[in-house]
């Protein structure tokens, strides 16, 4: 290399950077100088050194020069954030800057604006919308039996490739070189949405997915056979630079099996440590380029967590999260996050005990919001012993949870007290709801209409789980067994339903108020929107978004949005100070949309409850899959996850989203409860209505469920009846039939209550191992146990005939005389009595009992 052209580059990197270059700047870009003469020479045998590292040095000035831009772009982007986010929290939370920052990160309940519009929500109403968007496209087609399938993704990812170099696909299939058009429709939109946002993403030619890599597969196969494999799979481009192939692969394996592509991080772009760093990709996976989509997809088949279709929502959606971290955090969001809370820090240094509780809450709850939105809460630390530990809580879900769509039919007040919070009538909501249930799937119309709002089925994706439980970290083939057992059970089916009837009753209640103006609208929708930054500018440019369907109701979309004149969105920017120019008209766009989708993808989540980055924050406590503390967290957290999204949400918002003026910062969770009860503002009648609906709805669910058994109703003329009820319905959580009978809301005793059901089990073994130990009736107990931990052994809707034809016969031959003994129970317990007496009426198909 010659001393002219390291100068140059040298030259041309401070000059772009507006400084001298530190020490490990200039090795590096030496390094990165001395690689690409190498390359170039490789390429071209004629081309002598002097001239070789001429070109290099022409090459990587250019590069530099563009990164310096991008750099400086990314420093202003950073700084408006922080501006953005300071502002926000000084202007609207000047009293309780806790829990402005709460709102800021994971939303609060409490009616203020913005309160709703987090960086989760953002995160969410962008990965929704792609996925949703992408589905759509794929059901209008008619290709997602082809995708779902799993037998044509080598085709597809064949497609892909093709397409992507510009090559012929003939010999494809029609509908492989279709779905992989819509494919790269939505990597495209991504991308560019991601570059908007700070990022400097170039289109890679041949890119196929964003690559799933299971860092359990990697860690059990070690790196030797990872690389020896992956090596015959990679294009020469992934090597472009290295000069050690193997210590480039260590470091990705590395990053791989870590899991820090599964953290939602952001690319940012310097100029001062080599082009390879121009655009630093999300994870170490991205620079991995595989020589053709038949390589990847022998590599996902090996080492992915799933199928094509997986991968790709999966990219989809870690997309979305870095996207939105990046639009409200900038391009380095922890640093941005640590520059806020410092910045804010400094506004308590006058205040001695308020600021020692500012600085234990940054190092306590702050922290644990934040490791939800930024991903670090998904990262195991022990691979192994996080996918152990998962599975088993994937089998307690699947042993557990036959009947839960029957106590899923609380659903319906929940949500239509959320219609009520934002100004409809209870019981016309509950109306629409119902009549939403009986119809059931619904038409293209509204599908269409829905993916523009963000909302998709479950049926496809399978997230159904995260109703009952705020363990993420299933995957591979129990996660594939688990969503085919919430189908078997209904809950797909009914929370798919529930969820698209609300957020649409929500698009037509926003279309029905379009004739008015902001100061017209019901003061309840009006507070509702105001949580996601709605004021009357910009409710005038959305209102005439509405369109109407062949069902004759008009709905409210985020497709009219790209035809408000830009005139009117000039003169808004201009009314509130800000310059019209293009790129501004562009990014309120953008706003426009987010806000209407954050809106009724959060709300939606209120109608049917699911628990938010809030509710896992509340409960995991910041703590990583894979660690004893992490573990615990989840083991004790299962099936609770609902019950405390319920307080969180429709108490909370009963409590705290009506008008609710907070305490002064640091005076407790009960004086902020006491305070908010008396404050005035329909707090109690929420409240009670809320547990009036539930306790009856869950009266309702409990009779099912004896029906279902082959039980008579509990007496409704018994105290212990509706208590059980009120418990039943979820409005203060699972502590219910546990006290009052036989087990709790989802299968199990007290212990599988408080502690969750996998120390329940322990204890169920426990005792079976005590009554072999003691001669006591273990054979029975041995059998109950079985059949209590066995998946799919109790769908509700097999479960009475199989009890009827084989194990009370069983159960009865086991232990003769415990059928009657159970009857005896139940009727001093609950005062209950079977219609079909097992003892009498039980079968015995196989002679058990002779």
């Amino acid at each position: 290399m010659t001393a002219l052209a390291c100068i140059n580059t040298i030259q041309a990197a401070a000059k772009a950077a507006g400084r001298e270059l530190n020490e490990e700047e200039m090795v590096e870009l030496v390094g990165d100088l001395q690689a690409r003469i190498k390359q170039l020479q490789a390429a071209d045998g004629m081309l002598g050194l002097e001239d070789a590292a001429m070109r290099a040095a022409d090459e990587m000035g250019n590069q530099v020069k563009l990164a310096a831009v991008i750099e400086r772009r990314n420093a202003l982007l950073n700084a408006r954030r922080r501006l953005e986010a300071t502002g926000y929290i000084r202007s609207t939370w000047s009293d309780r800057p806790d829990l402005g920052l709460e709102s800021f990160l994971v939303g609060t309940n409490v009616a203020r604006p913005g309160a709703r519009r987090s960086v989760a929500a953002e995160q969410k109403q962008l990965s929704n919308a792609y996925i949703a968007g992408f589905l759509n496209d794929m059901e209008q087609a008619d290709l997602l039996p082809f995708l779902t399938r799993g037998d044509n993704d080598a085709d597809i990812a064949d497609a892909l490739w093709r397409l992507g170099t510009g090559r012929s696909v003939d010999g494809l299939s029609k509908p492989a070189v279709d779905i992989a058009t819509i494919m790269q429709k939505y990597q495209t939109a991504t991308r560019t949405d991601a570059n908007r946002a700070g990022a400097f993403i170039r289109d890679l030619p041949g890119y196929i997915v964003r690559q799933s890599h299971d860092p359990y597969k990697l860690e059990r196969a070690g790196f030797a056979q990872w690389r020896d494999e992956i090596s015959g799979f990679l294009d020469e481009r992934t090597f472009e630079g290295v000069t050690d192939r193997n210590e480039f692969l260590l470091a990705a394996y590395n990053g791989l099996v870590s899991g820090v592509h599964l953290k939602a991080s952001t690319p940012e772009a310097s100029g001062f440590k080599g082009p390879r760093n121009l655009a630093k990709k999300v994870s170490a996976e991205r620079v991995l380029h595989f020589k053709d989509g038949l390589s990847w997809h022998q590599y996902n088949n090996a080492y992915g967590t799933g199928s094509l279709r997986e991968a790709f929502l999966g990219g989809l959606d870690q997309a979305g999260q870095n996207t939105g971290l990046m639009r409200r955090l900038g391009t380095n969001p922890e640093s941005n996050w640590e520059a806020i809370l410092d910045d804010l820090q400094r506004d308590w240094m006058d205040k001695p005990a308020e600021l020692r509780r500012f600085q234990t809450d940054r190092r306590g709850w702050m922290k644990t919001r934040f490791a939800e939105v930024d991903g670090t809460a998904r990262l195991a630390v022990n691979q192994q012993a996080a996918r152990v530990a998962s599975n088993i809580r994937a089998l307690q879900s699947m042993a557990k949870l036959g009947g839960a769509v029957i106590s899923a039919v609380t659903d319906l007040p929940v949500a239509a007290s959320e219609m009520r919070y934002q100004g409809k009538g209870m019981l016309s909501s509950m109306g629409t709801l119902i009549g939403g249930m009986v119809k059931g799937r619904k038409p293209a119309e509204q599908r269409e209409i829905l993916s523009s709002l963000g909302v998709f089925f479950d049926n496809v994706r399978g997230d159904v789980v995260s109703k009952f439980s705020a363990d993420d970290s299933l995957g591979g083939k129990m996660s594939g067994l688990q969503q085919k057992f919430f189908k078997l059970n209904g809950l797909t089916w009914w929370t798919d339903t529930m969820r698209s009837t609300a957020a649409l009753m929500m698009s037509h209640h926003l279309a029905y108020n379009r004739a008015m103006s902001w100061d017209q609208m019901n003061p309840d929708l009006q507070r509702t929107l105001e949580l996601f930054d709605f004021d009357a500018g910009r409710w005038d440019l959305v209102r005439g978004t509405a369109s109407k369907l062949s069902d004759g109701r008009e709905y409210m979309t985020t497709q009219g949005i790209d035809d408000i004149p830009e005139a009117d969105l000039a003169a808004y920017l201009a009314s509130k100070g800000r310059t019209a120019n293009d790129t501004a008209i562009a990014e309120l766009r953008e706003e426009l949309g987010a806000q209407l989708r954050s809106y009724i993808t959060d709300r939606a989540s209120y109608a049917v409850i699911e628990p938010d980055a809030r509710t896992r924050a509340i409960m995991r406590r910041g703590t990583q899959p894979g660690t004893v503390a992490g573990e615990l967290l989840r083991f004790v957290g299962q099936f609770k996850a609902f019950p405390v999204a319920v307080l969180q949400k429709a108490a909370g918002r009963e409590l705290y989203g009506r008008g609710y003026a907070p305490g002064a910062y640091g005076q407790g969770a009960g004086r902020e409860i006491y305070q908010a009860l008396r404050s005035g503002n329909g707090e109690k009648l929420g409240i009670a209505q809320l547990l009036v609906w539930t306790t009856l709805f869950g009266y309702g669910a409990m009779t099912a469920k004896d029906l279902l058994k082959g039980r008579e109703p509990r007496p409704a003329d018994d105290a212990k009846t509706w208590t059980a009820a009120m418990l039943q319905g979820g409005a203060l959580g699972i502590y219910g039939d546990f006290l009052f009978g036989e087990a709790n809301r989802f299968g199990g005793g007290l212990i599988g209550s408080l502690a969750g059901p996998t120390a329940g089990a322990i204890e169920g073994l426990a005792d079976v191992l005590y009554r072999v130990r003691d001669g006591d009736d273990a054979a029975a107990a041995a059998v109950r146990f079985g059949i209590q931990q066995t998946p799919f052994l109790n769908l509700f809707y097999t479960r009475a005939a199989l009890d009827y034809l084989v194990l009370y016969s069983v159960q009865e031959s086991l232990n003769p005389g415990s059928l009657r003994r159970m009857e005896r129970r139940i009727e001093k317990e609950n005062a209950q009595r079977y219609l079909l007496a097992p003892s009498k009426t039980h079968l015995d198909p196989f002679g058990l009992e002779r």
